[in-house]
């Protein structure tokens, strides 16, 4: 238990014990668990703002949700990641970019553009009739750090507080990221299929990517992709229960 709350810890503001040392490594093997846990959380907030809200603002409520209960850790990842990389700039220039605590214009777009996705797939998602969704994107994105924890060595010679987490060739901390997936099994094998090719082309793709441009990931970059797949799952439910309904 003591290493899951060390990733309950370490992904969220909720405050649940200290976070490092022998844990740190072993707590990546929960975090797709936590991930549903925070799509637990947005049920619960969408609920909330049906009963009280209009579809605009109740969406609007999922999405600040979504942000705080991080810390806006991972979005400040994606708006850092586009800074640096969407020019072609050399790793080491790319890597102090991401050091730099302002925010240029491709990190501004990038964060409007998530934020729009995100938006508008959780107003056109029914949290009654689409719940999977809810408890899914989050656990896919999550899913996403462990792979490339797994897969990925640090892209900092002097790594900082996440440097433990790499686990890279430990496949057995893969376990738990079958669970998001299982869930959208539910709801057809079809949509279950589709989200597996989803996550293993995003996954490559950005991760060669960073592989290409950093030599490897860094925290930022996890930032980024744990946005990208968020956005991308919510996306694609609101575009799939549309189409059912």
């Amino acid at each position: 238990m003591r290493v899951f709350f060390s990733a309950l810890f370490f992904l969220t503001i909720i405050p649940s014990g200290r976070y490092g040392g022998p844990l740190a490594g072993a707590s990546i093997l929960y975090f797709p668990v936590v991930g549903i846990l925070i799509g637990g959380g947005l049920i619960g907030v969408d609920l909330l703002g049906s009963l009280l809200l209009d579809d605009e603002l109740r969406a609007l409520m999922d999405v600040a949700f979504l942000a705080l209960i991080t810390g806006a850790l991972h979005l400040d990842g994606l708006a850092d990641s586009a800074d640096a990389l969407y020019f072609h700039h050399d790793p080491p220039k790319a890597l102090r970019i991401m050091k730099d605590p302002r925010t240029g214009v491709m990190g501004v777009l990038a964060l409007i553009f998530c934020l729009a996705f995100k938006w508008a797939a959780l107003l056109a998602l029914d949290v009654q009739q689409c719940w999977l969704w809810f408890l899914a994107a989050p656990g896919l994105a999550r899913s996403g750090q462990v792979v490339g924890l797994v897969f990925m060595r640090d892209a900092r010679e002097v790594g900082g507080v996440g440097k433990a987490l790499y686990q890279k060739g430990k496949y057995q901390y893969l376990t738990f990221c079958s669970i998001p997936l299982a869930l959208l099994f539910w709801i057809s094998t079809p949509v279950g299929l589709a989200a597996v090719g989803g996550f293993i082309v995003i996954n490559v793709s950005l991760l060669a990517f960073f592989r290409y441009r950093l030599g490897g990931m860094t925290g930022d970059t996890f930032g980024a992709l744990t946005e990208i797949l968020e956005t991308f799952f919510l996306v694609c439910g609101a575009g799939i229960c549309h189409s059912i309904t």
